[in-house]
């Protein structure tokens, strides 16, 4: 029985790893897709963590609506405060980050 277990958590941690590695590829070797879009949430995800506030980064999530879909991503605190919600332009992004939106 442990050895079924043991087969189980290496096939599972195999499958993780090649997730990641195929996000990573997609991301670097993607080309630029530009779309227009509307930002439609935008929010900070309530982090627990035994650190003070000040010494981890904020990661803050923008959402877009292309169409029929959403997509979301992941900028800086320092970027968050530029968009605003309902704010209409053009983006124009990479896998999953965010080249720019006019």
């Amino acid at each position: 029985m442990s050895d079924v277990i043991h087969y189980i958590l290496i096939g599972v941690s195999l499958l993780c790893w090649f997730l990641i590695i195929w996000k990573l590829i997609q991301n670097k070797f993607s080309s630029a897709k530009t779309v227009e879009a509307e930002v439609v949430d935008k929010y900070i995800p309530n982090v627990v963590s035994k650190y003070p506030e000040s010494w981890k980064p904020r990661s803050c999530v923008v959402v877009f609506k292309i169409k029929d879909k959403k997509l979301s991503f992941h900028v800086s605190e320092f970027s968050y405060g530029n968009y605003k919600l309902r704010e209409k332009g053009t983006l124009k992004y990479k896998g999953n980050k965010i080249i720019s939106f006019k």
